[in-house]
């Protein structure tokens, strides 16, 4: 990846609006990175209780985001998470809308929605883990064993 940022809030405002309605889709996929356990230690660290309190859906992935400066910044998340973003993260916002079948900056933040979306995340993310040559062909010869 050439960047260090895939992507900052600054470059959705003038589109959205504002602030609040910016962040909902790098929020949301910030959140289904932590509950997929995608993200660094280091930011697991920092923001303990904001992560803690979305993991149970009192907080939203925007309030995360937000918190860690409204960037999403490759640093943020662990090897797994980097190796999964360098190859998504340019087709997510065209996947988002498609998903939603609207606006991005109209979709609300809500956990129905979520749960929307984590399922299209954890698709890609399982197809892409099943064909990672660096896992040495472990998922796909469970994944044969499996289909017997």
């Amino acid at each position: 990846m050439d960047t260090e940022v895939y992507d900052t809030l600054d470059a959705h405002l003038a589109a959205a609006g504002d602030i609040g309605k910016a962040a909902v889709p790098m929020g949301m996929l910030l959140a289904w990175c932590v509950n997929m356990q995608l993200v660094s230690t280091a930011v697991l660290q920092t923001h303990e209780r904001l992560i803690l309190r979305l993991r149970f859906e009192e907080a939203q992935g925007s309030e995360l985001l937000v918190a860690c400066g409204g960037d999403l910044q490759r640093q943020m998340f662990n090897p797994a998470g980097q190796q999964f973003l360098d190859g998504f993260y340019g087709e997510y916002m065209g996947v988002f809308q498609r998903l939603f079948d609207t606006d991005p900056y109209t979709v609300r933040e809500t956990w129905d929605n979520y749960q929307r979306l984590a399922v299209e995340l954890t698709r890609r993310y399982m197809q892409d883990q099943t064909q990672a040559p660096a896992l040495g062909g472990v998922l796909q010869k469970l994944t044969g064993w499996f289909k017997r």
